[in-house]
């Protein structure tokens, strides 16, 4: 019965640990805003991506500029132009910065809105590019250029039904969990009538953990895949960004595995010296 019990508890603990571990991971780098820029920035740099995005500003500018249809002719090269070189101005870095600060409020402000039945997975909201671009142009034509009303693309869709803010809270909450995993295996310990394999079977759980982490790498970008796009910008960004989660869970996961492997040399090291007294 005990070693029934233990094994439970055991099994608990590494299933608390996981998903301990995995809100830890989306707290530090999705709802956490510095997490989230520190993510998302390189892909700011991505040749493709910036080709999107330029073309989609001068889109929205060209559609939606407010100029009479005479300077609206004039100023569509100039747009053009503008849109082609913002990338590698001196003020592009700071506005894409805050696009992603932006689009990480937005989001966030979206989870908590029961009424929306299936917003977007992430709102990228492009007004500061947008308004680089207008200041060139004004710049260069002597007058100010409006900027679009609704710079703002929808990447992927999901039906929250009002729980979307109530799972961020909870992410929140991993303190709890990888303590209260930690109880459990403390218990599943106490319980024990062989306390270092147990311990032993703690770190190889550990283990796995961090294996099937490490595998993200593969599996996001692949989940991501299957996810609707809205246009070219939604989906270089989404691609990119899966790419960027699943080499970072990856990463992330490598000391996840190096502690299960200590402690499953603690496990051993333990039973052996058990073993040795017992022989004694």
């Amino acid at each position: 019965m005990r070693t029934v019990a233990s094994a439970l508890l055991a099994l608990l603990a590494l299933i608390v640990t996981a998903g301990g571990l995995a809100c830890a991971w989306v707290d530090r780098n999705v709802v956490e805003e510095p997490g989230f820029v520190a993510l998302a920035a390189p892909l700011g740099q991505d040749a493709d991506f910036q080709a999107a995005l330029t073309a989609s500003v001068a889109e929205d500018f060209s559609a939606h500029s407010g100029l009479p249809d005479p300077l609206a002719a004039l100023a569509e090269p100039l747009i053009r132009d503008a849109t082609a070189a913002v990338t590698a101005s001196s003020g592009y870095a700071g506005a894409w910065t805050e696009v992603l600060r932006r689009s990480h409020a937005v989001t966030l402000a979206h989870a908590a809105d029961p009424s929306d039945p299936a917003p977007a997975l992430l709102t990228l909201d492009l007004a500061p590019v947008a308004e680089l671009v207008a200041e060139t142009v004004g710049g260069s034509l002597g007058l100010d250029v409006p900027v679009p009303a609704d710079t703002s693309i929808a990447i992927g869709s999901v039906e929250r039904n009002g729980l979307f803010g109530a799972v961020v809270d909870a992410v929140q909450l991993w303190p709890l969990y990888l303590a209260g995993a930690g109880v459990l295996a403390l218990l599943a310990l106490m319980t024990a009538r062989r306390r270092g394999t147990t311990l032993t079977l703690l770190g190889l759980g550990v283990v796995v953990i961090g294996v099937l982490g490490a595998l993200a790498v593969g599996w996001v970008p692949a989940a991501a895949a299957q996810l609707p796009g809205t246009n070219a910008v939604a989906d270089v960004f989404l691609g990119g960004l899966a790419d960027r989660i699943g080499a970072a869970v990856a990463a992330d996961s490598v000391p996840v595995v190096v502690v299960g492997l200590m402690v499953v040399a603690l496990g051993v090291v333990g039973q052996f010296a058990v073993g040795r007294r017992r022989g004694a």
